[in-house]
């Protein structure tokens, strides 16, 4: 249901990180309300605003009862908590609600929301979402959403539908940027062309298999259905699924906003644009602003060319209401599809209990149950882990298992996976039990305050992407006619809770006792694999096919074949692209400027140094390199970074110690890296990086607990250690599907080199078929001593390296603290080595999911990234993604998503993503050649300058204080490499691109690997054993 060219929702990132990519957005189910409803405000809301400590005498740009184009200034307000000025503004003739946040940031945000609850599963918000960007009144392009990618530095640009809204979201740091895509964005929402052959590409349509072919069979086809298809390909969605429709099935959540593939072909172009006009009018929209740039001339834009045209509209018909409560608990059974990489057929099995909590609105009281989750859930302390997961007959907690308020009512849900239906009994009794238990004794103190100290913590955190973290914790409820302002106080939320907590030793037992002892709105929700799943789904849709051609004309029947010829022309012809806005090369020219990094030799260990505001927090990053380790242990590496904190220490129980980290530190990260040398490409080395970091009057703490887990953890407990390692690998296989493209990017890198084969151990689907078989083989004291024996070699301070992000002031304190750490750690044998690259043969693996979608992916070794041809190439992937993947895997053949890259370790990649087809995609990677060949010639200025712009993208993307000087304290990439990398870039010639392209895709590389992850094929089966 998300619209994003990244790819990367969800998706860990380690697995990111390994490929060299950065996750960009994280992309939730949001909201907008309708407060021109007048919808009376609750009573915790009016509480708020009352009791709120306004500054009188702040001199606000834009002042409470003023006019500014056709907007009335409703309400201004400072919000300490993020150092910026809240401004509501609503447009008097539409009653259109405008939400800015002014603020310091460079990283502008802006987006456009409606509130659209679906009155059926036939995904029509979700089609409607694609197809308003295809094409607009002022830019008649197919599919300007995509085409804007490389022609602006966007940070992100995406769309997404969630359960009762629609969102159009866009960031950059340049503002003749950020007007380029605000108008397109506008007049794609209000303007759009929702031409009938781009509702056919997009929605879904009847085509012949073979387009040519009047005679071949007729299937369904559209971007919407695969992509719907494919987010259900994976069962933790369809568990959320179910759980949704069934806990709220009065709503319009009892509907799939997204579509369910079965019921998307009840759509119909008709129903299509009369949703637009109904739920596509100025009344039933927000508008959110976020960044420095003056919102002055959105605000005249905005008026002038759009809102002017409207008169008011009352969108009471999109209003959603709260839920009847139920009188008793309620009972499902849901189907799924059996994991081919999972637990044993017997215990793929989930279950959970579900309970309606309260009215989005009262801000208040979310917040004290969000707090109450985290109680109950989250780490060895928490009621549920002791009581659901220590038993250690499952899994662990599923995906499912949090409190959710993206909806009207908010809902608290636990899940375990991987568990026995015989044990299903079991489950529900132990989560009874452990509410009783909790109501009867309470919470720990230290364990409340390490949650609060955590809350605090985020407040001083910063990121890179702040606009839309903002925006996507308040859309729901803006959408429901909640207070936005009152949410971002957080520490005013949270100065409440501590004064409920003081006068009331009972209060979270009492919500206990409100929300779940007592709450009747229960649903317990199971579900159990089906060998047939799969086929039965194949079935249905055959059926819904001979039934729908049967209800057909033959003038329609024919017209079948008619739509296919036509969508197809309509996807080769050559669109004047011109009428789209572009940025210019003095509007990128200057690079992004950077903090000056330090190196020290401090007790011999190198240490980096940054001096940047990071409001009070320090950050500390360690690199152990473990190259030297045997290849057998440093496969059992990422296992040993899982569970080895978790384990406690010689000193504190792992309860307390945990207890002990959340209460000073924000946890701490233990990860694997392979490291490639980026400058002549031929060594790699592996690191395990710990990272964590603290508030600056924490960081002695901060260390001595580094110092005590590092040096004192303890893995004795073999019962605890079997549990955590069943919960790891359980939790393996989960999101395969999710993340599949880079799993197969993983996968054919791992036919290239012997660094990929080692990723791919460590990170990828090799990895998962390791741990098991490592698992079964093994007993558990075995694995005990193993891991043992790897800690006693990995944390010294002859293989360590350490980069420290403070506040220039704080830094003589925080090497004070980081010298006395130095001092105790031991010394050891000199690990710092290298490993030789070893380059492979080419060759093609097939991982058979049940899944029933392909991800492909096509890898070879090129150059490293410090390589002069490396910007050339990172250039030509570009054009590639942009003029050929895109065109023909996404628009003419159905995948979801295409691209092309090259990592700083020098492998070029090809991949698709929820891909109706394989083998013709791998045709189409190898075609590459073919493709460039005939472009090069006619590579005009203009098209080579939109690649460049796509590569500044990520170039000049933005980072958090805590991770800058990362890339060069990891990768060895320093300022000024990035500075003559970017220049490099810019300066591509056409004849250069000609050059790199006849030196790297006229033949086929010598070191080249092919994978596919998907559904059994013949066809691929055959071509394996060929090779």
């Amino acid at each position: 249901m998300h619209r994003s060219v990244k790819y990367l929702h969800g998706v860990p990132r380690s697995l990111c990180r390994a490929l060299h990519e950065t996750a960009v957005t994280r992309a939730l189910s949001f909201s907008v309300e309708d407060i021109v409803r007048l919808v009376e405000p609750t009573a915790d809301a009016l509480y708020h605003r009352e009791s709120l400590q306004v500054v009188t005498d702040r001199d606000y740009k834009y002042k409470e009862g003023q006019n500014y184009h056709g907007f009335q200034c409703e309400r201004v307000e400072y919000i300490s908590d993020f150092d910026l000025t809240s401004h509501t503004l609503r447009h008097m003739e539409t009653g259109l609600e405008l939400w800015y946040l002014n603020r310091n940031d460079t990283n502008n945000v802006f987006s456009i929301n409606f509130r659209t609850p679906p009155v059926d599963s036939t995904g029509v918000a979700h089609v409607l979402e694609h197809l308003t960007l295809n094409g607009s009144e002022k830019y008649p392009v197919r599919d300007p959403f995509f085409k804007m990618l490389n022609r602006s530095v966007a940070t992100n640009m995406n769309a997404l539908t969630g359960a009762d809204l629609t969102v159009y979201i866009f960031s950059t740091r340049n503002e003749t940027d950020y007007r380029n895509i605000q108008r397109i964005y506008l007049d794609s929402v209000f303007r759009p062309s929702l031409l009938y052959i781009d509702y056919l590409q997009e929605g879904w349509r009847f085509e012949h298999k073979n387009v040519h072919d009047k005679r071949s069979e007729i299937i369904i086809k559209g971007i919407v259905y695969n992509e719907m298809i494919g987010i259900f390909s994976e069962n933790s969605r369809l568990f959320r699924k179910g759980l949704v429709s069934n806990l709220l099935p009065e709503l319009a959540y009892k509907y799939t906003a997204g579509g369910d593939p079965l019921e998307i072909p009840n759509l119909t172009y008709l129903k299509l644009i009369e949703f637009h006009q109904k739920y596509y009018h100025p009344s039933n929209a927000r508008i959110f602003c976020y960044g420095s740039f003056d919102i002055m001339d959105t605000l005249e834009f905005l008026n002038e060319e759009y809102l002017y045209h409207y008169d008011y509209t009352d969108p009471a018909y999109s209003h959603v209401p709260l839920h009847p409560r139920w009188s008793s608990p309620h009972y499902a059974h849901l189907p799924c599809r059996l994991v081919s990489r999972g637990a044993p057929k017997d215990k793929q099995n989930q279950i959970g209990c579900a309970l309606l909590m309260c009215d989005r609105t009262n801000v208040q009281e979310v917040f004290e149950l969000n707090v109450l989750a985290e109680l109950l859930i989250r780490g060895p302390n928490s009621a549920f882990y002791k009581g659901l997961v220590e038993p250690n007959f499952s899994g662990g907690f599923n995906r499912n298992t949090g409190y959710y308020f993206t909806s009207r009512d908010t809902y608290f849900a636990v899940g375990l996976q991987d568990v026995s239906a015989a044990d299903f009994d079991r489950f529900y009794e132990l989560f009874q039990q452990t509410l009783h238990k909790t109501f009867i004794k309470g919470f720990d103190p230290n364990h409340v305050e390490s949650v609060l100290h955590k809350l605090e913590m985020s407040l001083k955190h910063q990121t890179a992407d702040v606009g839309n973290t903002l925006l996507f914790s308040s859309m729901a409820l803006w959408n429901h006619g909640g207070d936005v302002v009152a949410n971002l106080r957080v520490s005013e939320m949270l100065r409440l809770l501590r004064a409920k907590l003081s006068e009331n030793k009972y209060y979270l037992q009492q919500k206990v006792e409100q929300y779940f002892l007592t709450n009747s709105h229960k649903l317990t929700l199971t579900m159990s694999p089906d060998e047939s799943y799969d086929e039965n789904f194949r079935e249905a849709e055959k059926k819904l096919i001979t039934q729908k051609l049967s209800e057909l004309s033959p003038g329609s029947l024919g017209k079948i074949y008619r739509n296919g010829i036509q969508l197809e022309a309509t996807q080769k012809a050559k669109e004047n692209t011109n009428v789209l806005p572009c940025l210019s090369l003095e509007d990128v020219d200057e690079p992004i400027g950077h903090p000056q990094l330090t190196e020290e030799l401090i007790d011999n260990v190198p240490t980096q140094l940054c001096a940047v505001p990071t409001n009070d927090i320090t950050y500390l990053n360690c690199l152990f390199n473990i190259t030297s380790l045997s290849h057998d242990d440093a496969m059992l590496v990422p296992l040993f970074c899982n569970v080895f904190k978790n384990m406690g220490t010689r000193n504190h129980d792992f309860r307390e110690f945990d207890k002990m980290i959340l209460s000073k530190t924000a946890n701490f990260d233990f990860k694997v890296k392979v490291v490639e040398d980026v400058e002549h490409g031929m060594s790699y080395k592996i690191g395990l990086l710990m990272t964590t970091y603290a508030l600056d009057k924490n960081v002695k703490d901060m260390f001595a607990l580094c110092e005590e887990l590092l040096l004192n953890f303890k893995l004795d407990d073999t019962d605890r250690l079997k549990m955590l390692i069943e919960n790891y690998i359980s939790k393996l296989s989960v999101g395969i599907a999710v993340s599949g493209h880079l799993y197969a990017m993983l996968c054919s890198a791992a036919l290239v080199s012997d660094a990929g084969q080692l990723k791919s151990h460590l990170l990828g689907i090799d990895h998962i078929d390791f741990m098991k078989n490592y698992i079964e083989q093994n007993s558990i004291e075995d694995i005990r001593d193993r891991l043992k024996d790897i800690g006693s070699k990995v944390f010294s301070k002859s293989n360590m390296r350490v980069a420290i992000n403070s506040s220039e002031d704080f830094q003589p304190t925080v090497l004070e603290h980081y010298q006395t750490f130095l001092q105790n750690l031991p010394t050891f044998e000199d690990m710092t080595e290298t490993s030789k690259l070893r380059l492979l043969e080419p060759s093609f693996q097939h991982y058979v999911m049940n899944v029933p979608v392909n991800y492909c992916a096509k890898s070879f070794f090129a150059v490293p990234y410090l390589h002069e041809d490396h910007p050339v190439l990172r250039v030509i992937a570009k054009l590639v993604s942009a003029k050929y993947l895109l065109p023909v895997v996404r628009e003419q053949n159905g995948a979801y998503g295409t691209g092309a890259r090259i990592g700083y370790d020098g492998l070029f990649h090809f991949y698709s993503y929820r891909d109706p087809h394989s083998r013709k995609t791998l045709d189409i990677f190898d075609k590459t050649y073919e493709w460039l060949a005939a472009m090069s010639d006619r590579l005009d200025h203009q098209t080579l300058f939109e690649a460049k712009l796509g590569v500044l993208q990520l170039l000049d993307w933005p980072t958090a204080p805590g991770e800058l000087g990362i890339d060069y304290f990891i990768l060895r990439v320093s300022h000024e490499d990035y500075c003559k990398y970017r220049s490099r870039v810019l300066s591509v010639t056409a004849d250069e691109v000609r050059s790199v392209v006849h030196k790297y895709f006229k033949e086929e590389p010598r070191h080249v690997g092919k994978c596919i992850l998907g559904p059994q094929r013949e066809r691929i089966q055959s071509q394996i054993e060929n090779v």
